[in-house]
Protein backbone atom coordinates (compact mmCIF):
# COMPACT_ATOMS: atom_id res chain seq x y z
CA UNK A 1 0.00 0.00 0.00
CA UNK A 2 1.24 3.48 -0.81
CA UNK A 3 1.19 5.90 2.19
CA UNK A 4 2.61 9.86 2.01
CA UNK A 5 4.08 10.77 4.76
CA UNK A 6 4.97 14.63 5.59
CA UNK A 7 9.07 15.58 4.96
CA UNK A 8 10.27 18.35 5.87
CA UNK A 9 10.58 21.77 3.56
CA UNK A 10 7.96 19.60 0.85
CA UNK A 11 5.44 18.71 4.27
CA UNK A 12 1.83 18.72 2.78
CA UNK A 13 -0.33 19.64 5.95
CA UNK A 14 -4.40 18.99 5.74
CA UNK A 15 -7.20 20.81 6.96
CA UNK A 16 -7.02 18.37 10.07
CA UNK A 17 -3.68 19.77 11.03
CA UNK A 18 -5.10 22.91 11.65
CA UNK A 19 -8.21 22.04 13.29
CA UNK A 20 -6.11 19.39 15.35
CA UNK A 21 -3.30 22.70 16.22
CA UNK A 22 -6.34 24.53 17.10
CA UNK A 23 -8.09 21.74 19.60
CA UNK A 24 -4.67 21.65 21.37
CA UNK A 25 -4.75 25.04 21.85
CA UNK A 26 -7.98 24.95 23.41
CA UNK A 27 -7.47 22.74 25.61
CA UNK A 28 -4.81 24.92 26.79
CA UNK A 29 -6.44 28.36 26.23
CA UNK A 30 -10.54 28.43 27.62
CA UNK A 31 -13.27 25.98 27.83
CA UNK A 32 -15.07 29.45 26.42
CA UNK A 33 -13.85 29.03 22.73
CA UNK A 34 -15.36 25.74 22.56
CA UNK A 35 -18.77 27.64 23.01
CA UNK A 36 -18.05 29.18 19.68
CA UNK A 37 -18.40 26.21 17.89
CA UNK A 38 -21.61 25.25 15.95
CA UNK A 39 -23.09 21.86 17.41
CA UNK A 40 -25.54 20.19 15.08
CA UNK A 41 -27.16 17.04 16.35
CA UNK A 42 -27.57 14.06 13.96
CA UNK A 43 -29.29 10.50 14.30
CA UNK A 44 -27.22 7.84 16.11
CA UNK A 45 -29.07 5.40 14.73
CA UNK A 46 -26.97 2.57 12.44
CA UNK A 47 -29.13 2.07 10.22
CA UNK A 48 -29.11 5.75 10.24
CA UNK A 49 -25.70 6.57 9.59
CA UNK A 50 -24.99 3.38 7.31
CA UNK A 51 -23.19 1.16 9.82
CA UNK A 52 -23.19 -2.52 9.59
CA UNK A 53 -22.57 -3.85 12.68
CA UNK A 54 -21.89 -7.06 11.67
CA UNK A 55 -19.55 -6.11 8.82
CA UNK A 56 -17.70 -4.05 10.88
CA UNK A 57 -17.07 -6.14 14.08
CA UNK A 58 -13.44 -6.54 14.46
CA UNK A 59 -13.46 -2.56 13.57
CA UNK A 60 -15.68 -2.09 16.59
CA UNK A 61 -13.22 -4.05 18.83
CA UNK A 62 -10.61 -1.35 18.18
CA UNK A 63 -11.80 0.86 20.60
CA UNK A 64 -7.75 3.33 20.52
CA UNK A 65 -8.78 4.00 17.17
CA UNK A 66 -11.46 7.09 16.61
CA UNK A 67 -12.19 8.05 13.21
CA UNK A 68 -13.73 11.51 12.23
CA UNK A 69 -15.26 13.04 8.84
CA UNK A 70 -13.78 16.38 7.84
CA UNK A 71 -15.57 18.69 5.58
CA UNK A 72 -14.55 21.34 3.54
CA UNK A 73 -17.53 23.70 2.36
CA UNK A 74 -17.37 26.53 -0.33
CA UNK A 75 -20.75 27.78 1.13
CA UNK A 76 -22.27 30.81 -1.04
CA UNK A 77 -25.94 30.61 1.26
CA UNK A 78 -25.03 30.09 4.84
CA UNK A 79 -28.18 28.27 4.84
CA UNK A 80 -27.99 26.01 2.37
CA UNK A 81 -25.70 22.75 2.40
CA UNK A 82 -22.84 22.70 -0.44
CA UNK A 83 -21.52 20.25 -2.19
CA UNK A 84 -17.70 19.14 -0.31
CA UNK A 85 -14.70 20.48 -1.78
CA UNK A 86 -12.58 18.83 1.00
CA UNK A 87 -13.50 14.97 2.39
CA UNK A 88 -11.33 13.31 4.59
CA UNK A 89 -11.04 10.92 6.65
CA UNK A 90 -9.30 11.63 10.20
CA UNK A 91 -8.00 8.58 12.15
CA UNK A 92 -7.27 9.02 15.69
CA UNK A 93 -5.26 6.42 16.94
CA UNK A 94 -5.02 6.64 20.69
CA UNK A 95 -2.56 3.42 21.29
CA UNK A 96 0.04 4.14 18.92
CA UNK A 97 0.06 8.25 18.92
CA UNK A 98 -0.52 8.21 15.16
CA UNK A 99 -2.89 10.22 12.96
CA UNK A 100 -3.78 9.10 9.67
CA UNK A 101 -5.57 11.30 7.10
CA UNK A 102 -7.31 9.94 4.13
CA UNK A 103 -8.71 11.85 1.25
CA UNK A 104 -11.45 11.09 -0.55
CA UNK A 105 -11.54 12.20 -3.78
CA UNK A 106 -14.59 14.51 -4.87
CA UNK A 107 -15.27 13.12 -8.12
CA UNK A 108 -15.42 9.53 -7.07
CA UNK A 109 -18.78 8.18 -8.25
CA UNK A 110 -20.53 6.31 -5.67
CA UNK A 111 -24.04 5.09 -4.91
CA UNK A 112 -25.50 8.01 -2.54
CA UNK A 113 -28.09 6.07 -0.56
CA UNK A 114 -31.62 7.38 -1.63
CA UNK A 115 -30.49 9.09 -4.30
CA UNK A 116 -29.03 6.90 -6.95
CA UNK A 117 -25.20 7.10 -7.92
CA UNK A 118 -23.31 10.51 -8.31
CA UNK A 119 -20.55 11.86 -7.22
CA UNK A 120 -19.43 11.48 -3.49
CA UNK A 121 -19.22 14.90 -3.10
CA UNK A 122 -23.14 15.58 -3.89
CA UNK A 123 -24.22 13.50 -0.76
CA UNK A 124 -23.56 16.46 1.40
CA UNK A 125 -25.59 18.63 -0.69
CA UNK A 126 -28.55 15.94 -1.13
CA UNK A 127 -28.72 15.62 3.07
CA UNK A 128 -25.83 17.39 5.19
CA UNK A 129 -23.09 15.93 6.64
CA UNK A 130 -26.04 13.03 7.90
CA UNK A 131 -26.41 11.56 4.30
CA UNK A 132 -22.77 12.62 3.78
CA UNK A 133 -21.64 9.94 6.30
CA UNK A 134 -24.17 7.40 5.36
CA UNK A 135 -22.75 7.20 2.12
CA UNK A 136 -19.17 6.94 3.30
CA UNK A 137 -20.18 3.87 5.72
CA UNK A 138 -22.37 2.22 3.26
CA UNK A 139 -19.67 2.41 0.23
CA UNK A 140 -16.70 1.74 2.86
CA UNK A 141 -17.50 -0.53 5.60
CA UNK A 142 -16.77 2.12 8.04
CA UNK A 143 -18.84 2.87 11.42
CA UNK A 144 -17.98 6.74 11.50
CA UNK A 145 -20.41 8.58 13.67
CA UNK A 146 -18.49 12.02 14.47
CA UNK A 147 -17.88 15.05 11.83
CA UNK A 148 -16.47 18.96 11.78
CA UNK A 149 -17.51 21.07 8.90
CA UNK A 150 -15.42 23.50 8.27
CA UNK A 151 -16.76 26.56 6.00
CA UNK A 152 -14.14 27.93 3.62
CA UNK A 153 -15.46 31.69 4.69
CA UNK A 154 -14.22 30.58 7.82
CA UNK A 155 -10.41 30.07 5.98
CA UNK A 156 -10.53 33.80 4.13
CA UNK A 157 -11.40 35.33 7.68
CA UNK A 158 -8.66 33.33 9.28
CA UNK A 159 -6.21 33.96 6.60
CA UNK A 160 -7.07 37.47 6.59
CA UNK A 161 -6.66 37.81 10.58
CA UNK A 162 -3.10 36.21 10.10
CA UNK A 163 -1.83 38.80 7.25
CA UNK A 164 -2.48 36.65 4.63
CA UNK A 165 -0.15 33.67 2.80
CA UNK A 166 2.54 33.71 1.06
CA UNK A 167 1.80 31.69 -2.50
CA UNK A 168 4.10 31.64 -5.79
CA UNK A 169 1.42 31.92 -8.66
CA UNK A 170 2.57 30.34 -11.95
CA UNK A 171 0.91 32.32 -15.22
CA UNK A 172 -2.07 29.91 -15.45
CA UNK A 173 -3.34 29.74 -12.31
CA UNK A 174 -3.05 33.69 -12.04
CA UNK A 175 -5.74 33.90 -14.85
CA UNK A 176 -8.11 30.94 -13.69
CA UNK A 177 -7.51 32.77 -10.09
CA UNK A 178 -8.80 36.15 -10.80
CA UNK A 179 -11.37 34.56 -12.81
CA UNK A 180 -12.98 32.57 -9.36
CA UNK A 181 -11.72 36.11 -7.77
CA UNK A 182 -13.70 38.22 -9.90
CA UNK A 183 -17.24 35.46 -9.05
CA UNK A 184 -16.49 36.12 -5.26
CA UNK A 185 -15.83 39.77 -5.45
CA UNK A 186 -19.70 40.33 -7.20
CA UNK A 187 -21.07 37.49 -4.71
CA UNK A 188 -19.71 39.52 -1.97
CA UNK A 189 -20.66 42.90 -3.27
CA UNK A 190 -17.25 44.36 -2.74
CA UNK A 191 -13.81 43.96 -5.04
CA UNK A 192 -10.28 42.83 -4.06
CA UNK A 193 -7.84 43.44 -6.93
CA UNK A 194 -6.43 40.76 -9.28
CA UNK A 195 -2.99 38.80 -8.89
CA UNK A 196 -0.38 38.75 -11.11
CA UNK A 197 2.25 35.96 -11.54
CA UNK A 198 4.99 35.54 -9.26
CA UNK A 199 5.53 35.36 -5.17
CA UNK A 200 2.39 37.00 -3.71
CA UNK A 201 0.98 37.56 -0.46
CA UNK A 202 -2.56 36.64 -1.18
CA UNK A 203 -5.76 37.93 1.43
CA UNK A 204 -8.27 35.54 2.17
CA UNK A 205 -10.20 35.71 -0.76
CA UNK A 206 -7.15 35.45 -3.29
CA UNK A 207 -5.98 32.62 -1.47
CA UNK A 208 -9.47 30.64 -1.25
CA UNK A 209 -9.61 31.69 -5.21
CA UNK A 210 -6.45 29.81 -5.74
CA UNK A 211 -7.18 26.92 -4.05
CA UNK A 212 -10.36 26.38 -5.94
CA UNK A 213 -8.32 26.38 -9.24
CA UNK A 214 -8.52 22.77 -10.72
CA UNK A 215 -8.50 23.45 -14.59
CA UNK A 216 -4.45 24.17 -14.76
CA UNK A 217 -2.49 21.57 -14.25
CA UNK A 218 -3.82 17.59 -13.68
CA UNK A 219 -7.37 19.03 -12.18
CA UNK A 220 -8.36 17.54 -8.99
CA UNK A 221 -5.04 16.10 -8.05
CA UNK A 222 -3.09 19.74 -8.14
CA UNK A 223 -5.96 21.57 -7.05
CA UNK A 224 -5.73 19.32 -4.10
CA UNK A 225 -1.71 19.98 -3.46
CA UNK A 226 -3.14 23.75 -4.15
CA UNK A 227 -5.36 23.31 -1.26
CA UNK A 228 -2.69 21.77 0.87
CA UNK A 229 -0.22 24.70 0.15
CA UNK A 230 -2.47 27.05 1.48
CA UNK A 231 -2.92 25.21 4.57
CA UNK A 232 0.72 24.47 5.48
CA UNK A 233 1.48 28.29 4.81
CA UNK A 234 -1.79 28.65 7.53
CA UNK A 235 -0.24 26.39 10.06
CA UNK A 236 3.30 27.78 9.91
CA UNK A 237 2.01 31.28 10.13
CA UNK A 238 -0.23 30.31 13.35
CA UNK A 239 2.68 28.17 14.99
CA UNK A 240 4.38 31.30 14.60
CA UNK A 241 2.07 33.60 16.67
CA UNK A 242 2.11 34.19 20.26
CA UNK A 243 -0.53 32.68 22.66
CA UNK A 244 -2.84 35.98 23.02
CA UNK A 245 -2.59 36.96 19.44
CA UNK A 246 -3.22 32.69 18.62
CA UNK A 247 -6.32 33.48 21.05
CA UNK A 248 -8.07 36.05 18.91
CA UNK A 249 -7.17 34.41 15.86
CA UNK A 250 -8.46 31.10 16.98
CA UNK A 251 -11.98 32.92 18.41
CA UNK A 252 -12.15 34.34 15.01
CA UNK A 253 -12.45 31.22 12.47
CA UNK A 254 -14.45 28.87 15.36
CA UNK A 255 -17.78 30.21 14.23
CA UNK A 256 -17.00 28.61 10.82
CA UNK A 257 -16.60 25.00 12.64
CA UNK A 258 -19.78 22.71 12.86
CA UNK A 259 -19.35 19.14 14.52
CA UNK A 260 -21.81 17.02 15.97
CA UNK A 261 -18.70 16.18 19.15
CA UNK A 262 -19.46 17.20 22.49
CA UNK A 263 -17.71 19.78 24.41
CA UNK A 264 -16.71 17.14 26.05
CA UNK A 265 -15.17 15.19 23.55
CA UNK A 266 -13.59 18.03 22.11
CA UNK A 267 -11.95 18.88 25.13
CA UNK A 268 -10.84 15.33 25.12
CA UNK A 269 -9.42 15.57 21.53
CA UNK A 270 -7.87 19.05 22.24
CA UNK A 271 -5.74 17.55 25.31
CA UNK A 272 -4.73 14.13 22.93
CA UNK A 273 -4.12 16.58 19.97
CA UNK A 274 -1.74 18.43 22.22
CA UNK A 275 0.36 14.82 22.54
CA UNK A 276 0.49 13.90 19.40
CA UNK A 277 3.84 14.99 16.07
CA UNK A 278 1.67 16.52 13.42
CA UNK A 279 4.79 16.50 11.63
CA UNK A 280 4.56 12.69 11.24
CA UNK A 281 0.89 12.33 10.30
CA UNK A 282 0.32 9.85 7.53
CA UNK A 283 -1.70 10.34 4.49
CA UNK A 284 -3.54 8.60 2.64
CA UNK A 285 -5.98 8.68 -0.84
CA UNK A 286 -9.37 6.67 -2.01
CA UNK A 287 -9.44 5.79 -4.81
CA UNK A 288 -6.54 4.04 -4.41
CA UNK A 289 -3.69 4.34 -7.67
CA UNK A 290 -4.83 1.61 -10.15
CA UNK A 291 -7.95 1.10 -8.21
CA UNK A 292 -10.47 3.47 -10.37
CA UNK A 293 -11.51 4.34 -13.97
CA UNK A 294 -11.87 7.75 -15.12
CA UNK A 295 -15.03 8.17 -17.46
CA UNK A 296 -17.91 10.73 -18.43
CA UNK A 297 -21.09 9.89 -16.72
CA UNK A 298 -24.65 11.63 -17.86
CA UNK A 299 -21.82 14.61 -19.09
CA UNK A 300 -19.97 14.52 -15.68
CA UNK A 301 -16.45 13.45 -15.58
CA UNK A 302 -16.03 11.13 -13.04
CA UNK A 303 -13.69 8.64 -11.40
CA UNK A 304 -15.94 4.92 -11.20
CA UNK A 305 -13.82 3.05 -8.23
CA UNK A 306 -13.14 -0.79 -7.35
CA UNK A 307 -15.27 -0.45 -4.16
CA UNK A 308 -14.33 -3.14 -2.88
CA UNK A 309 -10.28 -2.68 -3.39
CA UNK A 310 -11.06 0.56 -2.14
CA UNK A 311 -12.45 -0.94 1.40
CA UNK A 312 -10.42 -3.09 1.36
CA UNK A 313 -7.49 -0.93 1.03
CA UNK A 314 -9.14 1.78 3.61
CA UNK A 315 -9.33 -0.54 6.15
CA UNK A 316 -5.82 -1.49 5.31
CA UNK A 317 -4.72 2.08 6.08
CA UNK A 318 -6.70 2.69 8.84
CA UNK A 319 -6.82 -0.17 11.05
CA UNK A 320 -3.75 -2.43 9.45
CA UNK A 321 -4.06 -5.85 8.51
CA UNK A 322 -6.94 -7.84 10.15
Amino acid sequence: MKMIKTKTKKIVFSLIIIIIFIFSIIGYISLSLIGKIKKMEISKNNTDLGINTEENKEEVKNTGITNILFFGLDRRNPDENSRTDCIMIISIDNDKKVVKATSLMRDMYVPIPGKGSNRINAAYAFGGPALAIKTINSNFGLNIEKFVTVDFLGLEKLIDTIGGVTINVTSDEAKVLNMYLKELNRLNNNTVPDVNAGVNTLNGRQAVAYARIRYVGNGDYERTERQREVLNQIFKKLKAQGIIKLTSTISEMLPYVETNLSNKEILSLSLDAAKFDTNNIIQFRIPADGTFKSENIRGMAVLVPNLNENKKRLKEFIYGAQ
